[in-house]
């Protein structure tokens, strides 16, 4: 990671911990539990799929932007759009996009079943729903390539697999470690 993206990801986590009792973003009460406990994370997952990412990225559910802005701040070369349908979600994705002069994301107030796909794209979903309902809001969705979950790799995870099974084609688990837990990009693909 280039020092001004560490700068940008700092400033990201300044900006999550002064407008969270507004805007209810996270759990996380200080800049540095969001650094540690979520940015950590989002970069983790980064660099764990980075190749794996279409030109377009669009992160579902995104609330404090995690992980659309964070990933757009470590690669510029991709497009991304952070969607959420809580209108002040939004607003402070919109802000935190200007704050952090990033170019390569639009925020989209809007649900998730109602995004229009033109191309193919990576869908990301992190904290957002379970695979099933993830994989059912984007059930009639058919021209993205392949869907992210960002999970923690455990005995709940395993089962919401076992419950989407008959809406799984094929699936790869990336297994990456996030501040001593085991974490896991499952990747699915629709065609």
């Amino acid at each position: 990671m280039q020092s001004e993206q560490a700068e940008s990801l700092k400033k990201l986590a300044d900006l999550i911990a002064e407008k969270n009792k507004q805007h209810n973003l996270t759990s996380a009460k200080t800049a540095r539990e969001v650094y540690k406990n979520h940015i950590n994370d989002c970069v983790q997952a980064f660099q764990t799929v980075q190749n794996r990412l279409k030109k377009t990225v669009i992160d579902c559910g995104s609330g404090a932007g995690l992980p659309g802005l964070v990933w757009a701040t470590l690669d510029p070369s991709k497009n991304f759009y952070t969607v959420d349908s809580t209108q002040k979600k939004t607003a402070f994705q919109k802000l935190a996009i200007r704050e952090l002069g990033l170019k390569n994301v639009v925020a989209l107030n809007e649900r998730v079943q109602n995004i229009t796909l033109e191309q193919e794209n990576t869908i990301v979903f992190k904290a957002f729903s379970s695979v099933k309902e993830g994989l059912l809001s984007l059930n009639k969705k058919n021209n993205h390539k392949n869907i992210l979950f960002l999970k923690k790799d455990d005995e709940k995870t395993n089962q919401e697999i076992t419950e989407a099974s008959s809406l799984l084609y094929d699936y790869k688990r990336h297994e990456y470690a996030s501040n001593d837990t085991n974490m896991l990009v499952l990747e699915l693909y629709d065609n």
